[in-house]
């Protein structure tokens, strides 16, 4: 493999090489008749795993919103109830520290490197 043809140090490691040029093609068509037909199905697939990937980190986001919506409802919810029996002292520290976690785990996932 000459240096041309060695990938960026920085480059994916699921990238798809380039869809050859025209007279590339005609060279490839006539050494092997079925590799264009293989390499469109790579590519393809690639495609496809793109946005299966997309789809499972909007699904995952979709996910990390309705937790912290639903967690954030039961600590009103908690709130509510301990100022209603009046334990709102008591019951302080716990949804204190549970907000508190709440934060520090969105701020740890926003700024996580993909």
């Amino acid at each position: 493999m000459s240096e041309q043809e060695t990938p960026p140090a920085g480059t994916p490691a699921r990238m798809v090489p380039p869809f050859p040029a025209a007279d590339e093609a005609r060279k490839w068509q006539e050494i092997d008749p079925e590799h264009l037909a293989w390499r469109r199905a790579l590519v393809e697939r690639e495609l496809r795993l793109e946005r299966l990937d997309q789809w499972v980190g909007y699904g995952f986001r979709l996910l990390e919103h309705a937790i912290v919506v639903g967690f954030g409802t039961a600590f009103v919810w908690l709130g509510f109830h301990a100022v209603d029996h009046k334990a709102s002292m008591q019951v302080v520290p716990m949804i204190g520290g549970g907000i508190a976690a709440l934060a520090g785990a969105v701020l740890a996932v926003r700024n996580r490197k993909e």
